[in-house]
């Protein structure tokens, strides 16, 4: 799993709901790391999403 900077190239394929968090933050000038993964389901895939994290 990888951390990227801010929004994503391409907003394709991304909720609304997303797209207005990204444009929130960025008019507040807030920076801010993303990453892409499967739906969190369960705390087995919580878990790898934490770890990219803590890898900053």
């Amino acid at each position: 799993m990888e951390l990227y900077d801010g929004r994503p190239d391409s907003t394709d394929g991304r909720l609304p709901r997303e797209i207005r968090t990204y444009d929130f933050l960025d008019s507040l000038g807030i920076e801010y790391k993303r990453t892409d993964h499967e739906p969190a389901n369960n705390m087995e895939v919580l878990t790898r999403i934490g770890s990219a994290e803590e890898a900053i």
